[in-house]
């Protein structure tokens, strides 16, 4: 079964320990790349001005279709992480491409869509009502729709006023503790992820930066991650989330689609850049 991908991507400064660095971005980005190299076939709906389309090549060298919507900007953010803790992170949006339109998603139909916009407004919550009954498994990351871009490119995630209407949509919901944090107003992990199930989301996928956690029904099981490195905190989540998918596609439970989300995310954080394929490490379940 294929997994198609809908959002921008992002050419990203990440500026870690003070140092600035140029990278590839963008969940649409870490995502169609891992789903790639873990063997799934992929479909990519997304944008970028049309004179930075070629910074993004391994999407198609990884073997995934893309269809490039027009857009005459480019997003562009700033991310610097001022401490050791990779859920700390300040962003700035330099740019911003230009939101998808009903037109635009018309003929997209797909067994598996992941809906993964960087910020509100990029993919309209709206849409989601339209893509609903043209996908078989519908997933959404929280940032496209919490993440709001003020006047001077200062990004902050505020609360989605409409969420319960539109996770009842969702087979999937991604989030980080940060986003779980607004969403419900609850610190406790277990206990957000439990609050967003009870908001409509068929399934929650939570990241925080010891590890990850699966809910669904009365289901949760939690993964740690093994040894990373700030520098490859850049696409944790997008990776976590398309080997989650992955999985779950292929057939297994809960535990098992989790596991495969958890290692194949470690490998990746321990470099720059997207998940490269190669054997992942083992992690235990946290009991």
């Amino acid at each position: 079964m294929s997994l198609t991908f809908l959002g921008d991507v992002c050419l990203d400064i990440n500026v870690v320990r003070g140092e600035p660095r140029r990278e590839i971005g963008g969940g649409v980005y870490h995502g169609a790349v891992t789903a790639c190299r873990l063997g799934c076939p992929v479909q990519v709906l997304t944008k970028a001005r049309a004179q930075d389309r070629h910074h993004f090549h391994e999407i198609e060298q990884a073997g995934a279709d893309i269809t490039w919507a027009p857009s005459a900007t480019s997003t562009s953010i700033r991310n610097d992480y001022p401490s050791e803790d990779p859920d700390d992170r300040i962003s700035r949006v330099i740019s911003q491409a230009e939101p998808f339109t009903p037109a635009e998603i018309q003929g997209l139909h797909a067994a598996a869509l992941h809906v993964n916009p960087l910020w509100m407004g990029m993919v309209p919550p709206s849409l989601l009502a339209l893509l609903r009954p043209r996908v078989g498994l519908l997933g959404a990351d929280a940032q496209g729709f919490l993440r709001r871009v003020a006047p001077d490119g200062s990004a902050a995630h505020q609360p989605w006023p409409e969420a319960e209407e539109h996770l009842r949509l969702l087979d999937v919901l991604k989030v980080d503790i940060v986003e779980a944090r607004t969403l419900t107003g609850i610190e406790d992990r277990h206990a957000a992820a439990a609050a967003l199930l009870a908001m409509g989301a068929g399934t929650v996928l939570l990241t925080h930066h010891a590890g990850v956690l699966a809910a669904r029904g009365a289901e949760l099981c939690e993964r740690p991650w093994g040894a990373w490195t700030l520098e490859g905190r850049t696409g944790r989540g997008d990776t976590c989330t398309a080997a989650f998918l992955v999985g779950l596609l292929r057939g297994e439970p809960l535990a098992l689609a989790l596991d495969l989300a958890a290692r194949v995310t470690t490998a990746k954080m321990s470099y720059r850049g997207p998940y490269r394929g190669e054997p992942t490490p083992s992690t235990a379940a946290i009991r």
